[in-house]
């Protein structure tokens, strides 16, 4: 038997990793030049079904509610009155500035580091 916060840990994890997945696809799928709305449209509904399945869970780390704002973002895109070349460039856009927001964990003040200045 599992315990509740196994239990927990298994569906932040799952849901974590799927909207991880999720970006990474969209990613990628925008990087191959050549698509139409009607692709864009058709793959992404390929892509969100995952999460028809998945329970949704409170996330604590700004970059994973930043990502699911972008995973939700994306999902009404092709909804929009956005062309193919701008779709490219907003998701990219947003992509990059969810990477500076999980690098910024991985960044502390010099004092912290040890004794650098001695």
């Amino acid at each position: 038997m599992y315990t509740k916060k196994q239990i927990e840990k298994y569906e932040r994890v799952k849901y974590t990793r799927e909207l991880e997945r999720f970006l990474n696809r969209i990613v990628r799928y925008v990087s191959n030049k050549g698509f139409s709305k009607d692709e864009f449209a058709e793959y992404v509904d390929k892509i969100f079904k995952p999460f028809e399945e998945i329970k949704k869970v409170m996330l604590n780390s700004d970059y994973f509610k930043e990502l699911e704002k972008f995973v939700e973002f994306c999902a009404n895109l092709p909804f929009g009155e956005l062309d193919c070349d701008e779709i490219q460039k907003v998701i990219q856009h947003k992509a990059n500035q969810l990477q500076k927001v999980k690098r910024v964990k991985n960044f502390g003040k010099a004092k912290h580091k040890g004794k650098k200045f001695e």
